[in-house]
């Protein structure tokens, strides 16, 4: 109510009390008919300050839901000018995927600028394998209400199809239940053909490279072998460090793409039983010569000598090369790396551990020691692409395993694989 509606009815009730006071003084001595018209002015007063402030109020309130609507108005349409004109297709579906909305990138998209009745009909719309797509991650997203994002190709009837990055969200109602879904696709083309490209090249490089990698090899090995001919003490200590380099470029190149083949799901794992002891031994006899010049010395510790798995042996044993090639290069000279191996989950894991004295490593290293082109500190001063625990963790994730290092600040550190006994799953699922 305005303050000065207010003071309005205060001047009048305190002119009733007067007026009421007044009259008691008197002895009543003013006339009764005098006393009621006062007393019925002031009520008439009352009366119309109240309706005057319940209109001024009316207005007021009225005013200020103009002035929001407005506001609302002014906001949506920023919004929406700003939803249009975004580089992204953004549109919404209802539950039988019929288009309800869209901005002018889907509405272009979907080429019906002249027929936006068409969208109504998604089998007019979307090709058969993509449409059914489309629904089986409709029904995935109203069973968990959650946001849903993935990359594939959209195809249309038309013969027209994009690489889509595609985020689709929920529409929830008052009751949580899923009424229709907001899509937002970013078109990936390019990137996927500069990924495409990518991988040609690198496969055509390391394959270019590991053949005649390869025949140098062999070539060296016959020389090393006296199958060519009788060599002094000099020639030979050359003939192997030429040998020992050339096979540390062909591990590299395999690894390299090995990398490539993992990222893109291209690795299809042949599962066979492998006795652990038998393959760490092999594992750590390559090494030989690189931890007799460091004088380091391994020491294995195993309640039994039959652990087995079920494993692809091409694949598992790389990744433990690649374990056992970091720990050897990061662990002290004159020191030796204990290798444990057990056992869990009443024998369903192998758990396998490598624990060796060298630097202390920090959290934050050791967040990003498994990730790509990452290299230690003390192994700058080894030419290599840092590839070697990233390709170990991407064969331990597809044998449904884990793999995680540790480390003491008394400059002690491990590193721990689990691997389950039984793989049944054979395409197992990557993981970055």
């Amino acid at each position: 109510m305005p303050n000065s509606s207010r003071n309005y009815i205060f001047c009048v009730l305190l002119s009733l009390i007067i007026s009421t006071s007044l009259c008691f003084i008197l002895n009543f001595e003013c006339s009764m008919h005098i006393l009621y018209f006062i007393l019925l002015c002031c009520l008439v007063n009352v009366y119309v300050v109240l309706y005057i402030s319940r209109r001024h109020i009316a207005k007021e309130n009225e005013e200020r839901e103009n002035k929001l609507i407005r506001q609302i108005e002014f906001s949506s349409n920023h919004l929406t000018t700003i939803i249009s004109n975004l580089p992204l297709v953004a549109y919404i579906i209802d539950l039988n995927c019929r288009f309800v909305t869209g901005n002018a990138e889907a509405i272009k998209f979907f080429e019906a600028e002249d027929n936006l009745e068409m969208l109504r009909y998604p089998d007019m719309v979307f090709e058969k394998n993509t449409l059914e797509m489309i629904r089986e991650e409709n029904e995935l997203i109203i069973q968990t209400k959650e946001p849903f994002v993935t990359d594939k190709i959209v195809k249309l009837k038309s013969g027209k199809q994009n690489w889509f990055n595609i985020r689709k969200v929920p529409i929830l109602n008052d009751m949580d239940e899923v009424k229709g879904f907001v899509i937002f696709g970013r078109n990936i083309d390019i990137e996927k053909a500069a990924q495409k490209q990518r991988e040609t090249y690198i496969s055509t490089l390391s394959h270019d490279l590991k053949i005649p990698t390869l025949a140098q090899i062999r070539a060296l090995e016959l020389l090393i072998n006296g199958n060519l001919g009788k060599i002094n003490k000099m020639q030979r200590e050359v003939i192997n460090l030429t040998l020992d380099s050339c096979r540390y470029m062909y591990d590299m190149l395999s690894t390299l793409l090995s990398t490539y083949k993992y990222e893109n799901k291209d690795i299809s794992l042949s599962y066979e039983k492998i006795q652990v002891m038998k393959l760490m031994d092999e594992c750590f006899h390559k090494y030989m010569k690189t931890m007799y010049h460091k004088n380091i010395h391994i020491k294995v510790k195993a309640k039994e000598k039959f652990f087995t798995v079920y494993a692809d042996k091409v694949q598992i044993k790389k990744a433990f090369e690649n374990l056992i090639d970091h720990c050897i290069s990061s662990a002290y000279e004159n020191t030796e790396i204990i290798c444990d191996i057990k056992k869990m989950d009443n024998g369903k894991n192998v758990f396998l551990s490598l624990g060796f004295e060298s630097p202390y490593i920090t959290s934050e290293q050791i967040e990003n020691l498994f990730k790509r082109y990452t290299t230690a500190a003390e192994k700058m001063g080894k030419v290599g692409s840092g590839l070697g625990l990233y390709l170990a963790k991407q064969i331990i994730n597809a044998h449904n395993g884990l793999i995680y290092a540790e480390s003491k600040e008394s400059n002690y550190n491990i590193y721990n694989i689990m691997l389950p006994c039984i793989n049944e799953c054979k395409i197992p699922a990557l993981s970055s």
